[in-house]
């Protein structure tokens, strides 16, 4: 009995609380995942527009990947990213990135309930199944520039970037 109180008093539960508040505020700022995942779904949902003529096989692999990676990554890396990002958001000074903020902000708004309609109901051919694809499609296909944008000083993507301005100095 005394190992039992002794292990609640020295572990009382607001820690749990302070903890979590850290990992909440330590999700605002320059989350690699969220930014990966991001690109990850974009890259498979990419895949899958009809203009691309894919076989069957492949198709269906990139099909299940985008959509299982979705419901896995969106809600364990990027929303708790964009949720505690909305503070930083209302109080930068910086006009490009309240602007490009903002526009996420809508964006991934109707990329993600689109998809979850796509999820749930599909693409059945009718008009409403329609206007989900195109929004859905649409909206992940202004996302990713304007994250890329938005980011710019900090992406994952900024190796790559500083390999094409390395050229140019060339």
């Amino acid at each position: 009995m005394d190992a039992q109180a002794s292990l609640m008093t020295s572990n009382p539960p607001q820690t749990g609380f302070k903890n979590l508040a850290i990992w909440w505020q330590r999700q605002a700022y320059r989350n690699k995942a969220a930014e990966w995942s991001l690109y990850f779904m974009f890259v498979t949902g990419f895949l899958l527009w009809n203009q691309f003529t894919l076989p069957w096989g492949i198709e269906r692999i990139l099909l299940i990947t985008h959509v299982i990676s979705s419901l896995v990554l969106f809600p364990a890396a990027v929303l708790p990213f964009w949720l505690s990002h909305r503070r930083l958001l209302k109080h930068s000074k910086k006009k490009l990135l309240v602007i490009t903020g903002h526009l996420l902000d809508l964006l991934l708004l109707i990329c993600a309930l689109s998809g979850v309609l796509l999820f749930l109901v599909g693409n059945r051919g009718d008009d409403l199944g329609h206007l989900t694809y195109l929004a859905h499609l649409i909206s992940a296909l202004l996302i990713t520039p304007i994250l890329i944008r938005h980011a710019a000083g900090w992406s994952v993507l900024k190796p790559i970037w500083s390999l094409f301005q390395n050229r140019k100095s060339h």
